[in-house]
This record gives structure tokens, sequence and C-alpha cells, in this order.
């Protein structure tokens, strides 16, 4: 090996060692701290504590290492600061449900708390003892293995359904589970960040009162017998055989629970058991509000409704209910024969089922301040009532100043229309209707108002089907100004993130048919309706009708034609005025009420109803021109 070889041989050499020991160098220096630095910020993220944290990393750096050390002291004191918030947030909840529970427990009512899924989750003294016979109740353990739980439902989903507008609480009548003690309860819901949380139950138990009140009846029936026997030969007895009979209804409904309902609230799930029983039930009708125990009364309405399918050969019956502002009841309607007085006294004494005690149709009546079912029959139908309590004043008023009703909207290209073609012969009576009605930001439809509520309401064969509905709230893409808001409540938030009308326009379309529609001043929804159609994709080419037209066609057109006037006019009870809704359902039953009159007049058929409108409009054209 030559000089000239041996040199640069070692100059090789020294250059690898120089590079090893360059990468050794700067792996200890600067590499393997940094791969401990992030090692030490991943346990930190992830909540670990690093012995050494603030201790300097990369010795190279010491402007790094100060960061390093800044930015841990700041995490660890954000740290010690939470732990503190926590231990205090979890001492104070403690504290609370040490509050809580001793609350609960001097309650002499027993009282259980449960959550959405029905697992008790706080129960006081009294309730373990009222329950402990029907099973163990615990943390966790579901509420229905103890009580027999459809009472408290229906009154929870009352609740619910009823929101901002419901009572506190809703009282019902239960037993536990094994039938040996029966239950006065209430119901009240759990509410967190607007959605329904859990529920809270209060119970008393009731079995020996309710025997008591047995034996009462009993005594009071056997005296109210005597004095009515002897009112037959002593005419003096008769005013107190009947004051008797009174006072007994009074006491025989004073002390069971009622409440509030809804008329709609208590038809629809009777309409779903006798759905499951194989009985087609039409909800029909105008809502209107009740008092009573609904659970009780959907139990009855599902007997009754079975007996009379049995009874007549039906499948098919109708609900709906009525009110006076007195009294109010339940009615059943059929097509066919009167099942008579002595099948119904049978059926009076028949009961509900194995819940409350073998409960029957004539104690769910007698709770309801009632002797007994009444029936009627005309002309091939027949109708059963349920008589019950009336609830609060159908008629929801506005706060503030009255308002002034919609101002009238005439369009004679909008109502202009063919005769009803393949409908123009048909019956009115026989027509198939959508009533609807829109709630809008303003009244001018061309200047870029819109539409902020669409509702209608199905009418067959002369039955408002209230089971039927079509109601949507509508983002109009627009803000709702104030002055609107007083009208139909309806606010920006309230309509945040609902479908555009592009949207509901088909699915209305879809609801709507071959039906033909009816408005009270239907150009003015019309109108609305159709500037969208082209980007909806729909054409809405129905006949129409128009209820304020025909109004002014049969009450004078000097008459006030705004919809509570004719309503008014025709004795019908306004609910839920300036909702889509509610205005729906009132022009369906002015609707009905026009019929009647149209018919008197001659008017039976669709065509002789447009062209009554065509002359109608054309006479409201010239006595608008004229002033």
């Amino acid at each position: 090996m030559t000089a000239q070889t041996l040199l640069w041989t070692s100059l090789a050499a020294l250059a690898a060692f120089l590079v090893v020991a360059v990468r050794s160098a700067a792996y200890w220096r600067y590499q393997r701290p940094l791969r401990r630095l992030a090692v030490m910020l991943r346990c930190v993220a992830q909540g670990k504590r690093q012995d050494g944290g603030g201790a300097a990393i990369v010795a190279a750096c010491p402007p790094l290492n100060e960061a390093v050390a800044l930015v841990l002291g700041k995490l660890e004191a954000a740290r010690q600061g939470l732990d503190r918030l926590v231990a205090a947030a979890v001492a104070e909840a403690e504290m609370e449900k040490g509050r809580l529970a001793a609350l609960v427990n001097d309650l002499h009512e027993g009282a259980v708390v449960c959550n959405a899924q029905d697992q008790a989750v706080l129960s006081n003294q009294v309730a373990r003892g009222l329950l402990c016979q029907a099973g163990e109740i615990g943390l966790g353990r579901p509420l229905y293995a103890l009580l027999v739980m459809d009472p408290l439902r229906f009154g929870l989903d009352l609740l619910v359904r009823q929101g901002d507008a419901a009572p506190p609480n809703i009282p019902f009548m239960t037993t536990t589970s094994d039938g040996r003690l029966l239950l006065h309860g209430r119901v009240g819901v759990v509410r967190s960040h607007g959605m329904t949380a859990g529920y809270v139950v209060t119970l008393s138990e009731v079995t020996w009162m309710v025997a008591a009140l047995a034996q009462r009846d009993v005594l009071l029936r056997d005296v109210i017998a005597l004095l009515k026997n002897q009112a037959a030969t002593a005419p003096d007895l008769a005013a107190s055989a009947a004051a008797a009979e009174a006072c007994y209804r009074s006491l025989a409904s004073s002390w069971w629970p009622t409440t509030e309902i809804h008329s709609p609230d208590l038809l629809a799930p009777a309409v779903a058991r006798l759905a499951d029983a194989g009985i087609t039930a039409a909800m029909t009708g105008l809502p209107v509000w009740l008092r009573g125990d609904g659970h009780a009364l959907v139990l009855a309405i599902e007997l009754l409704a079975g007996k009379i399918a049995e009874r007549a050969g039906v499948r098919d019956v109708d609900l709906w209910a009525e009110a006076d502002g007195q009294t109010a009841a339940v009615v059943i309607g059929w097509r066919g024969e009167a099942v008579g007085a002595a099948t119904l006294r049978q059926w009076e004494l028949h009961p509900l089922s194995s819940v409350l005690g073998g409960m029957t149709v004539k104690d769910v009546l007698l709770h309801h301040g009632q002797d007994g079912l009444i029936e009627t029959a005309e002309a091939g139908t027949a109708t059963l009532r349920l008589g019950l309590f009336a609830g609060r004043d159908g008629q929801i008023r506005q706060a503030g100043a009255p308002l002034p009703p919609r101002p009238e909207f005439f369009d004679f290209n909008l109502l202009a229309q063919p005769h009803g073609g393949k409908l123009g012969k048909t019956l009115l009576r026989d027509l198939v209707y959508v009533v609807f009605d829109t709630e809008t930001t303003g009244l001018s439809p061309m200047g870029g108002d819109a539409i902020v509520s669409l509702a209608g309401v199905r009418i067959v064969n002369r039955r408002i089907l209230t089971g039927e509905t079509f109601d949507r709230l509508v983002d109009p893409e627009r803000p709702i100004p104030p002055e609107s808001t007083r009208f139909h409540g309806i606010t920006d938030d309230m309509v945040a993130g609902r479908p555009p009308l592009a949207v509901v326009l088909p699915q209305f379309k879809a609801f709507v048919a071959d039906a033909v529609l009816v408005a009270h001043n239907a150009a003015f929804d019309l109108k609305f309706l159709r500037l969208h159609e082209t980007k909806s994709g729909v054409v809405f080419d129905n006949p129409v009708l128009d209820t304020m037209l025909l109004s002014s066609h049969l009450d004078g057109e000097d008459e006030d034609e705004s919809l509570d006037a004719a309503l008014d006019r025709h004795g019908i009870v306004i609910e839920g005025r300036h909702t889509a809704l509610g205005d729906a359902m009132a022009t369906a039953a002015l609707l009905l009420r026009l019929i009647d009159g149209l018919e008197a007049k001659g008017i039976r058929t669709l065509d002789d109803a447009l062209t009554t409108l065509d002359m109608t409009l054309t006479l409201h054209m010239r006595a608008q021109a004229v002033h």
C-alpha cells in the first residue's frame, strides 16, 4: 500500500468517524431530548403526570426549555384549578343531593324520581314501604316492575305534548303490579335543555278510602232508591229525592282525580288501541277542552267501541267530542242499528280491565258525574255518548288590543276556474275537502311576504277528520316582523331550521291529492301557494271554494265577512284563532254549516257552488269599484 493510498484510507476512516460522532452527538444533544419532550407533552395532554416536567430538556436551547416550562406550569395550574372546581361542584352536588334526599324523606307521600328509561334514581322511605310488597325498589331498577304504568304514562304523555302550556303535574290512579294496593299519584316532567330527562311521581295509598267510598255509594244509592219509591206515593218527597240524587252524583265525582285534556289527546290513544283490535276509528269534529280521567276514558271508549263493532257488525266507527261550556261528552258514532237500553246497562257493568281493581264503565261514568250511557239513533246511524266535565274555555284570547281581521283579497285570476269537471255533478255533501289556512310574514304576497305556517284538515262524508291534518312551520327565508308575530305568535326562533316552502308545498300537495280546496278569503292563501308552484314543482289545479264568498251569498253582503264574524253568526266556538290549524278547523266547521244553507237554496252540486262563487265575486268587485 502506497503512502498516498494509506492517506486516503485514513481520511475516509476519519470522515466516517466524524459522521458517526456528529450523528451520535446530535442524537444525544437534540433528537433524544426532543423525543422525550414529545412523550412528555403527549402525557400532559392525556392528563398523566411527568416527574421533572419543568426541568431543562434540550440543553442547547434554553429559550425552548423556558417556553416548555412556562406552558407546563400554566397547564398544571389550570389543571389544579379545574380539580378544585370539580371537587367543589361534586361537594355541592352531594350536599344538594343530601338535602333533596332529606326533603323527600320528610314527605308524607311516596316519592320516586325516574330517568327517561323508567329507572329509579331516587326514592324515599314512604315509596319503598308502599312498593316493597310488589318488588324491590332501588337505584337503576325499573318502575314498571312495581306499578301498573299505563295511567302514569298517559299523564306523562299529556305533559310532554302540551309542553310549556302543561300544568306542573297530572293526577292518576293506578295499582301496584301485584294488584294489592290502589294508589293515587301525580306525575311531573323533569326537563333539561328543552328535553324530557325523566319524571317525578308522588304516591299515596287509597285502597281503604276507595273501599269506604264504595260502601258509602251503596248506602246512598239504597237511600235514594227508597226515597224515589216513597215519592211515588208521597209527592212531597220528590224534591228531596231529586236533591239527594244530585248530591250523590256530585259526591261520586268530586274525589276522583281529573285533569284538563284537549280532545285530540284523549281520542288519539283510543284510535290507536282500536286499530290494534282491527277496528278503524275516525277522529272527527272540532277539538274541544274536556276534564276527566283520561286513561279510564280511553279504556271505556275502547271497550264500548269494541262492543259496538261486535254487536252491530261494523268495523268502522267515528269518535268526536262535544262541549257546551258546562258539560261535555265523548261520542261514538256508527252506521247501523242502536243496541238498546238493556244491552247498554249490561255494558255499563263490564269491567274495563284488571287495572284499578276491576273498575267498570259505570264507575267511570259516576266519576264524571253521569248516571249512564246515552244512545240516539236516526236514519240508519246511531251514537253513544259518554258524559263528562267540560274543560277550560275553548276560546284562546290574544293578549292586548283585539287583532284586526285579515283584509279581503280578491283576484279574478285566482278564483276564476272552470266548472268542477268530473266532480262538477257531485253533491256538495259527498265531496272530499281539504280546508286550509296560512300564516305569513305580512299581507303582501307580491311584496316579498312569505308563508310561516301551512295547515289543513280533511272532510269526508261531512265529517271533519281531526286525525287527518297537515300542520307545518315553514322557514320564510326572511325575518318575521314583530307586528306579524303579534297575530300568529310565530317567531324567527320557531322557524329556524324548518324546511322552506319549496319542500313543504309538495308534501301539502300529496296531502290534498284530488280533494276540493277550501279557505276563508281563499284568494289570499292561493296567491302565496301559486307564487311558489314553479319552484316547488307542483300545481294546485284543484277546485277551490271560498267560505267568505259563500257566507256572503247566504248571509247578505252587508254582514261582516271576517272569519270571526261568520263563525259567530253560525254559532261555532272559536279555538286556536290566528293559528293555521286552528283557523282551518274553524273554517271546516263553517263549511259544513254553509253546505246546509246552500242546499236549502238549491245549490247542491260543486258546479252550482262554483257558479255561485263567480256571481258573488263579480258583485263584490262591482261594489268595490263603486266605493
